[in-house]
């Protein structure tokens, strides 16, 4: 398992990279996350609306507006990958803000991951609450698999990107969720002294980093074959990325074996 020491050392370079971004492109993010905090702040109103006119039949398009508002957000950390790994630009962020509708693939896949993850997370729970938050934690890169796949032209089914995840987050679930306790005092934070308008982005760069750091460790295994994505190194958080689109990146990658993907 892996050290504590590495761990933070890693959590700091997720960090750092995320820091790096919102330093030099902060009105960026700050477009790009805007129709999320427009949703954010009517899905807040309206509740308070219906509350206090004992209203109820409001609540169906409160949740409805909360799942375009998650909907939304998988397709800006979408973007925040692209970023990290050096394929992505900064033009055009409230376009970009609604990545998860440009292609019908990416909205029906979340949707459904959205679905199955909730549902086989529920089920754990109903042992005890722990199991139900170890399986979140494994199921959590799941979307950013299937995307993966999908950008490459490649096949999978929701399943198997469950699976994948799984398999992916294998000895990460732990610090993982220590990365997610690590922000509990930024949140803290956004009450009295730090707008969430900047720690949002930065906790959810952050996230991006993770995965796309895990996603490159797959690639490097080296023995066997897999058929899942190649993926490339993550670039430094403080350089520019290139403006190439993930799609044209790649061409030529190679299948490899399930053993290897999945280790």
């Amino acid at each position: 398992m892996m050290e504590e020491e590495t761990m933070a050392s890693r959590r700091h370079r997720f960090k750092s990279d995320a820091r790096g971004f919102l330093d030099t492109h902060f009105m960026f993010y700050l477009l790009l996350f805007l129709p999320v905090y427009i949703l954010g702040l009517a899905v807040g109103f309206g509740q308070i609306g219906f509350n206090l006119s004992d209203n109820y039949a409001g609540g169906n398009w409160l949740s409805l507006l909360s799942l375009v508002s998650s909907l939304l957000v998988i397709g800006i950390s979408f973007v925040m990958i692209d970023l990290q790994r050096g394929v992505g630009d900064f033009s055009a962020p409230v376009s970009k803000s609604f990545t998860i509708f440009n292609r019908g693939s990416y909205f029906l896949g979340s949707l459904a991951l959205i679905v199955l993850v909730g549902i086989f997370t529920f089920l754990w729970s109903l042992l005890l609450l722990i199991p139900g938050i170890i399986k979140g934690l494994a199921y959590s890169q799941a979307i950013f698999i299937y995307r993966d796949y999908l950008d490459q032209g490649k096949k999978i089914g929701f399943l198997e990107a469950i699976t994948l995840s799984r398999k992916m987050m294998d000895g990460h679930k732990w610090e993982y969720f220590v990365m997610n306790l690590s922000f509990i005092g930024w949140g803290l934070a956004c009450i009295i002294i730090i707008p969430i308008i900047w720690v949002y982005p930065y906790m959810n760069q952050t996230f991006a980093n993770f995965y796309v750091s895990l996603a490159a460790e797959e690639t490097q295994e080296p023995d066997g074959e897999n058929d899942g994505p190649t993926v490339v190194t993550p670039s430094d958080g403080n350089q520019e990325p290139y403006s190439k689109p993930t799609e044209t990146f790649y061409p030529d990658s190679k299948p490899h074996s399930d053993d290897d993907q999945t280790k």
